[in-house]
C-alpha cells in the first residue's frame, strides 16, 4: 500500500478497534503504530551515559538473542510459533529477520493490527490465526523449531496450564521460550495426572491483555514450573538473565524476581556411562521464597 493508503488504513483500524495498546512498531512511512518515543538517557555507576530501552524493546532483544544463540544464528531456517501474539511485535520482527512465522491470538482486534503491519511491510512469511491457545494441536498448526509463550502462561487456570505446556512440547522441535510470572509461595496444590504442583491463584480481568473465559489464573512456583516443563518432556530448562529486562528485574520481593524468561530445550536425555546407572530423575525441591 502507498503512504496515503497506509495512513488511511491505520486510522480505519483505530476507529474500529481502538488505539494500539502495547506494540509500538515502525511503519514504512516513518510513523509508528503508537508514536515515536524519545529514549531516556540514564547515567551508569561509572559516570557514563546510555539510552534506556523501552520494556518491550528490551524483551524483544532478549528473546531474539536467545533464539539466535541457541539455534545457530540463521533465522531463515526456522519455523516459529508466537502464542497469544497480541499486536504481533515478536512474530513480525522474526519475520523481518527471515523466519517463517505463525501467530495465534484470541482477539480479532489485536490480529487486525498485526495483519496491518505485516501488510504494510509486505511480509509474506507470517500468517495469523484467531484461536484460543488452549486449542494448540500439531495436527492443526504443525510443528515448530521455536515456540514463544510470552506473557500468556500466567493468564491460564488449572488444569489448562498443564495440558497447555504438554501441547507446547508436542509442537516444539527445538525449544520453547516461556516468559511468565511465578508465585513466591506454595499457597495451594494442583493435582494433574498423578503429580502435585504448587503455586497460588490470581484474579483475572478481561481487558485486551487479560484472560479469555477464566476468572482466575494459576501462578506456579519456580520449582513447580521447572517440574512441569520436565514432566511434559523438555530435557533441560534454563533461566535467562541477559540481555537484561530492567523493569522485570526491578520487580523484586526480598531479593526474588516474580517474572522471568525460561527456556525449555527438547532433546534426548543423556545416559551416564561413568557412574552407577540411575533411572530416577530428582524432583526440584519446593522451597517457599518468603
Amino acid at each position: 500500500m502507498n503512504l496515503s493508503e497506509l495512513a488511511q488504513q491505520r486510522q480505519h483500524i483505530i476507529d474500529r478497534y481502538g488505539e494500539w495498546t502495547n506494540h509500538n512498531l515502525r511503519l514504512p512511512d516513518g510513523s509508528y503504530t503508537i508514536g515515536p518515543e524519545l529514549p531516556k538517557v540514564i547515567t551508569l555507576p561509572d559516570g557514563s551515559q546510555t539510552q534506556e530501552k523501552s520494556n518491550v524493546e528490551a524483551k524483544l532483544q532478549r528473546f531474539l538473542q536467545a533464539i539466535s544463540d541457541l539455534c545457530g544464528g540463521d533465522f531463515s531456517s526456522l519455523r516459529i510459533l508466537d502464542l497469544a501474539c497480541l499486536e504481533g511485535l515478536y512474530g513480525l520482527e522474526l519475520a523481518m529477520q527471515g523466519a517463517q512465522v505463525v501467530g495465534i491470538e484470541g482477539r480479532e482486534s489485536n490480529l487486525a493490527k498485526a495483519r496491518f503491519t505485516a501488510e504494510a511491510w509486505g511480509l509474506e512469511n507470517i500468517e495469523f490465526f484467531c484461536d484460543d491457545v488452549r486449542n494448540l494441536d500439531p495436527e492443526t498448526y504443525g510443528t515448530f523449531d521455536v515456540v514463544l509463550c510470552l506473557g500468556i502462561f500466567y493468564h491460564l487456570d488449572a488444569p489448562d496450564i498443564f495440558k497447555f505446556m504438554a501441547d507446547i512440547h508436542r509442537v516444539t522441535r527445538q525449544m520453547a521460550i516461556v516468559d511468565t510470572h511465578v508465585s513466591f509461595t506454595p499457597e495451594r496444590s494442583y493435582d494433574y495426572e498423578g503429580r502435585t504442583y504448587w503455586g497460588r491463584d490470581y484474579g483475572e480481568d478481561h481487558t485486551a491483555w487479560g484472560s479469555i473465559g477464566n476468572e482466575k489464573s494459576a501462578w506456579l512456583t519456580r520449582a513447580s514450573l521447572f517440574e512441569l516443563m520436565a514432566d511434559v518432556g523438555f530435557s533441560s530448562v534454563y533461566e535467562c538473565h541477559q540481555p537484561l529486562v530492567m523493569k522485570f528485574e526491578q520487580l523484586r520481593h526480598r531479593g526474588q524476581i516474580d517474572r522471568s524468561t525460561f527456556i525449555g530445550r527438547k532433546g534426548t536425555p543423556v545416559t551416564l556411562k561413568s557412574t552407577a546407572e540411575s533411572h530416577t530423575r530428582e524432583r526440584f525441591p519446593e522451597i517457599p521464597q518468603a
